[in-house]
């Protein structure tokens, strides 16, 4: 059982190892879950999502990369980077108190065409990427309105960013000092993003349409600050990081300068390094900064008569109608780069320019002829020419580059579902269990309405349903042996299953034949009940006679009534008990121990016969176990369970798995221990592990004395693979002390409620895991235990979980610390 904090809400998530969806139990959120390997991963995430859940998105994705670093296969990894480079908070909606994203690092980019999200797709399964898809659309849609809102935005020449409270909620000095550069800039003619200004009128509504408009047109950003910790605040950081991003793609276009008062400027932000910084308290600062500002803003900047001028001619009749065709010219052969150049002195000329901006879209895009638009790989609705376009172009332009669009989606939607329908056919073809044939039902399901899927959905389900019988049958017909009274719980487990799927096949039949064999056992039972029996009341018959004679003979030798008395109760308390003594000492030698013991007990203490007793208490024991039945509990050996060393050791309960002539496997009934596979993290086998050391020698000559040892038998205990992952689980061992196997555990208990165990107070105090879910009887709650299998590679080992679930997909790593031990063993009663 792993232990994961909730990516939305950071409550606790606990979930079986090698589940990849679950469900929080505090936001009530259905989730992806990370592929958990070991501890240091979960840190690694636990750490990383922390920063994600406090937007501290930068710090979060330098994690996420360092787990890919490791393993570029973990989906979770790659979604986890998307939700950073979008920069995606979840919050709670009130009217539904469900988790929903929003964007807070808004892009032109379509989280469809993002790398990351290409690569989470590709090593999900199908669960994982069914909430990957949501997710995606529901971030894609919100980006689109942000994108709509921001279009229409006036551009701003400059971006102030700063920090607007402290941590009690009061106005910082920073903020003081942007209001009065705010003015100074807008005094000199300059456009100025000021959040304190700008979005005062934006109240109720989100702040990110119109930070990801400013961040994206402003040449130039001031970020301003009195502290090194205010430089670095979250909501400061993620602008200055985000604008940062623009100035590297600009070519020189966009400018970032850092300004500071009262503090190191070594104290500043490491990714201003580069930068030149200025000092607020310098004199003249207020007029070089303009002064720069002014240069940088209409280095840029065309002459606004040239702009006058050109919006009053038609471009087709233009200076620019010569450059216009001879980028498209460019552009049917093939020469993007000179189509893009040419473009962009039409734009000089005209910034209006539809035709242009359709152009450096066809440019970008490697498009030389408009109407091969509609075969680009992916739509092109966010790219920033096309946005120009919708604003500048006319109706029918725009009408015919959204059809190309709508043409596009279709084609990658249909392309989309007959990839899923091809994979769920072919799945659907070679499944051979129900949860295969379920599994492509799944897939079919997801694009009901498509070609004939609702057809194969419906015939999934039904073939599931007759792997599902077919695989009860045949584990019910498995079932069906033995000849012994402990064996009719095979028989009776048979028959449950049978009428679980009456009439399936010839089930009622095999029913039937199950009754029929459980009464032919039960009465040979009888019979061999009735002649022991039988033979108790002719030994009974023969004490009573030999009682009755010796008493006619002393009443014929004593005819003195005085004398008789005095004999009887010599008959009574010396004859008789050294009688039945003599008697259970000849049992004692003659090889009849339970009958002995129970004898020499009834003596009260006659004579030596409480020490007789308790000389063949050992012997007592095994005796009585030569009648038990499988599923019964005996009792062998002594182990601290209390965890109170002054009371001595406690008595070990061990429950009855099979019997086989005078033989028993048996296994602890509860958890004994807590110990770990094998004391470090590596590649191991049972074979070599330390557990299997730790079990043959200290807990042998710990809980055993030498006469027990000598009736646990050596086992040749086999190397059985983890059927799952075909790994390899080394040599097979001889063993008197083992861990059951995968295939054991599946065989010996019948339902995940057997497989339940509850740990000692020791196994407790030693560091063993308890559920916090689940329990056995009501109330002792429930650990999970060593396998001796392989996980799914050999630095893991199998485990049964608190549940009773056998954990075979996955595994624990065997340096675990909280993993019980159940020991198992084969006890010979010849020995």
């Amino acid at each position: 059982m792993a232990l994961f904090k909730c990516k939305m809400c950071g409550g606790g998530l606990e979930f079986e190892q090698g589940t990849t969806v679950g469900i929080c139990d505090s936001c009530g959120t259905k989730q992806t879950l990370p592929r958990l390997d070991d501890d240091r991963r979960a840190n690694l995430y636990d750490r990383a999502n922390h920063f994600r859940r406090n937007n501290e998105f930068d710090k979060a994705m330098g994690i996420y990369e360092q787990i890919l670093n490791e393993d570029n296969t973990d989906a979770e990894a790659y979604w986890s980077l998307v939700l950073c480079r979008y920069g995606i908070e979840y919050v709670e909606d009130p009217a539904t108190n469900k988790h929903i994203p929003t964007v807070n690092r808004a892009q032109f980019t379509s989280i469809y065409m993002d790398e990351d999200y290409k690569s989470a797709l590709r090593y999900s399964d199908g669960y994982q990427k069914q909430i990957y898809e949501e997710e995606a659309k529901a971030i894609d849609d919100i980006q689109k309105g942000i994108l709509a809102i921001s279009s229409k935005e006036e551009p701003f020449d400059v971006f102030i960013c700063y920090k607007e409270t402290d941590n009690n909620g009061r106005r910082t000095m920073d903020s003081v000092l942007a209001n009065d550069l705010y003015h100074q800039l807008k005094n000199e003619g300059f456009k100025v993003f000021f959040s304190r200004i700008t979005l005062e009128d934006k109240l109720g509504t989100a702040y990110e349409p119109y930070i990801f408009a400013a961040l994206n047109s402003a040449k130039v950003m001031v970020v301003l600050g009195t502290k090194p910790e205010y430089f670095n605040a979250v909501w400061v950081k993620n602008e200055w990081s985000r604008y940062l991003a623009l100035v590297k793609d600009s070519k020189g276009k966009k400018v970032l300068i850092p300004v500071y008062r009262d503090m190191d400027p070594y104290d500043l932000p490491e990714e201003f390094s580069h930068l030149q910084a200025q000092d607020m308290s310098k004199l003249g600062f207020m007029q070089d900064l303009i002064r720069g500002i002014k240069k940088i803003t209409e280095a840029d900047k065309p002459k606004a008569a040239a702009k006058e001028t050109v919006a009053a001619h038609n471009p087709a009749h233009s200076n620019a109608a010569p450059l216009l065709k001879r980028a498209f010219i460019f552009l049917e052969d093939g020469n993007w780069r000179e189509a893009n150049e040419y473009f962009e002195k039409v734009l000089d000329m005209e910034p209006e320019n539809a035709k242009a901006y359709l152009g450096k879209l066809m440019a970008e895009i490697k498009v030389s002829k408009q109407e091969n638009l509609k075969d680009c790989a992916q739509p092109f609705e966010d790219n920033g020419n096309y946005q120009k376009i919708l604003r500048f172009g006319d109706d029918a332009l725009k009408e015919e580059l959204s059809g190309y669009i709508t043409y596009i989606k279709e084609r990658n939607e249909n392309d989309r579902l007959t990839e899923k329908y091809n994979s769920a056919v072919k799945a659907m073809e070679t499944a051979t269990s129900e949860e295969a044939f379920k599994s492509a039902a799944g897939v079919f399901k997801s694009i009901s309405g498509f070609k004939d899927a609702d057809t194969l959905y419906e015939q999934c389900l039904e073939k599931a349903e007759v792997s599902r019988k077919d695989a009860i049958y045949n584990n019910a017909k498995s079932q069906m042996k033995g000849e012994k009274i402990e064996e009719i719980i095979n028989y009776e487990a048979a028959i449950r299953k049978l009428q679980s799927i009456s009439g399936w096949k010839d089930a009622d039949e095999q029913i039937s034949v199950c009754q029929r064999k459980i009464e032919e056992i039960k009465a040979k039972e009888e019979a061999d009940r009735l002649k022991a029996e039988r033979i108790l009341e002719e030994r009974r018959i023969a004490k009573e006679r030999q009682l009755k004679k010796i008493k006619r003979v002393i009443v014929i030798a004593t005819p003195i009534v005085c004398a008789c008395v005095v004999f009887l109760i010599v008959l009574k308390t010396v004859i008789i008990p050294s009688s039945e003594y003599n008697s259970a000492i000849t049992l004692m030698n003659d090889g009849k121990i339970v009958e002995a013991y129970d004898s020499l007990i009834a003596l009260n203490g006659y004579k030596d016969s409480t020490e007789k007793a308790a000389s063949i208490y050992s012997q007592y024991i095994v005796e009585k176990m030569k009648y038990v039945k499988v599923g019964d509990t005996v009792v062998f050996g002594a182990y601290e369970q209390d965890n109170d060393k002054s009371n001595g050791k406690e008595d070990i309960e061990w429950i009855v798995l099979a019997k086989e002539d005078n033989k028993l496997l048996v296994i602890s009934d509860k958890a004994l221990d807590c110990k770990q596979y094998n004391l470090s993290y590596e590649d191991i086998t049972w074979e070599e592990c330390t557990l299997r050391t730790w079990m043959n020698d200290t807990f042998l000559k710990s809980a055993f004395s030498a006469d027990e040892q000598a009736k646990i038998q050596s086992t040749n205990v086999s190397a059985d693979k983890n059927t799952d992952h075909n790994i390899n689980a080394g040599n097979a061992t001889t063993d008197k002390v083992f861990l059951l196997s995968i295939k054991e555990v599946k065989e010996y208990f019948i339902s995940d409620e057997a497989r339940k165990c509850v740990p000692t107070a020791y196994a407790e105090a030693n560091g063993a895991y308890k559920s916090r879910c689940y329990t056995k009887g009501g109330t002792a709650t429930c650990s999970w235990w060593w396998l001796r299998s392989p996980g799914y590679n050999q630095h893991y080992a199998a485990g049964v979980g608190g549940a009773g679930l056998v954990n075979s997909d996955n595994g624990c790593g065997v340096s675990y610390g909280n993993g019980c031990v159940r020991p198992a063993m084969w006890i010979n009663l010849d020995s």
